[in-house]
């Protein structure tokens, strides 16, 4: 029994049950909505419901579920005020209404139950004050939708079940399955059949942790695939990745509207071990996908991502900006690598932004320093100086350089999920860059003011990502990651290169810069004459607008699994041939923690 009534008489139960009425809500469908009239109680005898409040804004402010059993609508019963929030199925759903002058009676009657119930709405109160702010929807049924043959698809079935199994027991479920194990309720009555479906389909969640429910394709929606889609939390669409976008006849069928509110996933999969096909947006453009996985038969790391990223337990990293400091983002690598900790999805801003994209193109902590040294070190990218109207530097060979070396690769083409960080000036706010050409995203995320010219793009302009968002792990948590490590490498106290900055002013006149020819004489490398040292104004900008994110990165360690800040701060922002010495620097000051941290990440039961 429900709560609210476990106390109440037989013969009380008896004479209530006459009164109530017996409802069923589809998956998807509405129960009732935020600030509608509304006074009746319902109890959910079984499915699963949601509810969602949201500010004045339209922005959600608090979500979460109801289970078995629970009591819904207790508040406005005793207020008779508005609906405080919107109710939806998110499975076939039975329910019981209990009319409010019923409900009143009944309470009226027997006193404990008023007391029971005032607990009750004390209890969400107090829930909805501290946890349900954190609650996340996790997918526990899918729809598998694919026109890849039979055979092809038991075996990919096989694949993700496999690392289910990690995280729980699964059951696979087709309409012959369906059909045979309802056979016996088609003859009873329309509502009395409807319950026992419901019914079964909360006994398959309860006998098991995951439920994979497979249509067939065809060019019709059958009742069967109706079925399935509205008890599921996501549908899978499996596609070969050369074959055509609309190679799933079904799934130009289905409405977006009807099933916008279960994650829509597209897994890809890849003809080589090696490279992504391109094209990925083709394949995008067809509906808007939650998230986009690509697979090969034979690389187990690409099925163990995506069975991570369809439980909600994928593992993200995220790299902060620093300049040179970046280097040691390579060593915290060095570090993962060697405690075997995989990585499903890498957000980066600046310098971390290129880190992050050698890491989501499959490079490894080895192949990742050759290629950035090559980049960064043996070439000197920012010593094209000009007239500082826009910034110190013309960009015309850091522009180039970034160019090349990224060549035409899409940022939906990479293994990884990646996402570069960039603050658009235009409107104020950060810009999460997760399509389109990467040597741009790139571009415009370590386009540090003032160094470096802003990038324009489709007539918005964007600076580095350091001047709203340095170390990007929320952009992670809002992307369905489960497990964020967050590496900072900005640092906060310069003591050496403040007491170098002392040479630049009057000692007698303090805030007064001394002679210009004498800091010119400062910039001068003796060692290497025709090799002048970068500027400190440089510094200083780079330095002044990473320390604007500190709030945000605060925020960000609080949401981080495992928050690693790098003691740079003897390095400059611009020591780039200090990078072997960042490399060790990153993996010393970060090795300790990952070995502790390292069964959080790789025991499922942990997750």
């Amino acid at each position: 029994m429900a709560d609210l009534f476990k106390s109440l008489p037989h013969t009380v139960l008896r004479e209530m049950k006459e009164s109530t009425v017996r409802e069923f809500l589809a998956g998807g469908e509405v129960l009732f909505e935020e600030n509608s009239d509304g006074n009746d109680l319902y109890i959910l005898a079984a499915g699963k419901l949601r509810y969602e409040k949201r500010a004045a804004d339209g922005t959600l402010r608090d979500v979460g579920e109801f289970k078995r059993l629970d009591i819904i609508g207790e508040l406005s019963l005793f207020t008779g005020e508005k609906r405080s929030a919107t109710v939806k199925a998110i499975r076939d759903s039975e329910l019981i209404r209990v009319p409010r002058d019923v409900a009143l009676s009944i309470l009226l009657k027997y006193p404990d139950s008023l007391l029971q119930i005032t607990k009750i709405i004390a209890a969400r109160l107090a829930h909805a004050k501290t946890e349900s702010k954190g609650f996340v929807p996790v997918s526990r049924t899918f729809s598998i939708l694919s026109s890849i043959p039979k055979d092809s698809l038991d075996e990919i079935i096989h694949k993700i079940g496999l690392v289910l199994l990690r995280y729980g027991s699964f059951c696979v479920v087709d309409e012959k399955f369906f059909l045979e194990r309802t056979s016996d309720m088609q003859a009873l009555e329309e509502s009395e059949r409807e319950t026992w479906i419901i019914r079964f389909f909360s006994q398959l969640e309860a006998e098991f942790d995951f439920v994979l429910y497979r249509l067939e394709d065809q060019n019709t929606i059958t009742p069967w695939v109706k079925r399935a889609l509205r008890q599921s939390d996501s549908i899978i669409f499996i596609k070969e990745a050369k074959a055509d976008p609309n190679c799933i006849p079904l799934e130009s069928l289905l409405d977006q509207k009807q099933f916008k509110e279960r994650q829509q996933i597209l897994v890809l999969l890849q003809p080589d071990p090696k490279d992504v096909l391109p094209g990925t947006i083709r394949h995008l453009q067809k509906r808007k996908y939650r998230r986009h996985f690509h697979v090969h038969s034979d690389r187990l790391d690409t099925w163990e991502r995506l069975g991570r990223g369809l439980l909600g337990k994928s593992i993200g990293l995220s790299l902060g900006g620093g300049g040179a400091k970046g280097f040691a983002h390579l060593g915290v690598l060095s570090a993962l690598e060697e405690n075997k900790i995989p990585i499903d999805m890498v957000s980066g801003t600046s310098a971390g932004s290129i880190f992050a994209a050698l890491i989501a193109m499959g490079e490894t902590s080895a192949s990742s320093k050759e290629k950035a040294k090559a980049f960064w070190v043996s070439k000197d990218l920012l010593n094209e100086y000009t007239v500082p109207i826009l910034s110190l530097t013309t960009g015309k060979k850091y522009t180039e350089a970034i160019r090349q070396f990224f060549g035409s690769i899409q940022i939906e083409d990479l293994w990884i999920p990646y996402y570069a960080i960039s603050t658009d000036l235009s409107h104020s706010e950060i810009h999460v860059h997760d399509r389109g050409d990467l040597w741009k995203a790139i571009r415009a995320s370590t386009s540090i003011p003032g160094v470096v010219p802003p990038f324009i793009d489709d007539g918005v302009v964007y600076v580095d990502g350091g001047v709203l968002d340095n170390v990007p792990g929320i952009s992670l948590k809002e992307r369905g990651v489960g497990k964020v490590i967050s590496v900072d490498v900005f640092g906060d106290i310069y003591p050496d290169q403040d007491k170098e900055l002392c040479a630049y002013f009057d000692k007698t006149n303090p805030g007064v810069m001394t002679n210009p020819l004498t800091q010119i004489t400062n910039l001068i490398n003796f060692n290497e004459i025709l090799r002048p040292k970068f500027p400190p104004i440089g510094d200083i900008i780079i330095r002044s607008i990473l320390a604007s994110s500190r709030d945000r990165i605060r925020q960000t360690e609080k949401i981080s699994d495992l928050f690693l800040q790098i003691p740079t701060n003897n390095f400059g922002l611009l020591d780039w041939f200090a990078y072997e010495r960042l490399i060790e620097l990153g993996y010393v000051s970060s090795i300790d923690k990952i070995n502790r941290s390292r069964e959080k990440f790789l025991n499922p039961t942990l997750h």
